[in-house]
């Protein structure tokens, strides 16, 4: 689980970079409509939902800083060679168990995976950090270590090993020329 949350927390890094661009292309989007106004209420609210900034300084929500990271960092064909390149990390993600988390369309060559692989990752995510519990049953959704689902992570630590490294390669800089 630690595994897991360690290459989370790369990719939660980059949040703020790639969340600004997709809240300007948002932006942009809406007032280039020629039905935008200024002076309705309406239009404006369609123009703060798209830069919403969150306590973090990033924009949006944590799920759409997920998924705006992964779509600037990630090609789909790399996701999905990825994906199907070992046999049993493939086998995992296509059986239809009862897996608590976002199933991936694996199985449709032409699916863009990777909003179905950041629902995923996030949900892990909060599945180990946060306890969320029915006030009725007294159930807590929390992932506990040692557990039989904690013992199941094994393709998604690969996974989003694989994605941190994306984003390290995508933000990366050019090392200075030698001298």
């Amino acid at each position: 689980m630690l595994q897991f949350l360690a290459f989370y927390q790369v990719i939660e890094f980059y949040f703020p970079v790639y969340s600004k661009a997709e809240a300007q292309r948002k932006v942009k989007a809406v007032l280039k409509d020629p039905t935008f106004r200024s002076d309705r209420d309406a239009d404006l609210g369609r123009l703060l939902s798209a830069i919403y900034i969150s306590r973090s300084g990033a924009y949006g929500d944590e799920r759409s800083q997920v998924r705006a990271t992964l779509m600037e960092c990630v090609e789909p064909e790399g996701l999905r060679a990825f994906l199907e390149a070992d046999p049993d990390r493939k086998d995992f993600y296509l059986a239809k168990g009862k897996s608590p988390y976002q199933r991936l369309s694996l199985a449709n060559p032409t699916a863009d995976l990777r909003n179905d692989v950041s629902d995923r990752i996030y949900d892990i995510r909060c599945k180990i950090v946060h306890t969320k519990s029915d006030s009725r049953t007294g159930d807590a959704e929390i992932l506990l270590p040692f557990s039989r689902e904690a013992e199941q992570l094994f393709f998604d630590i690969q996974l989003v090993r694989y994605l941190a490294q994306r984003v390290l390669i995508t933000a990366s800089l050019p090392l200075p020329a030698a001298r």
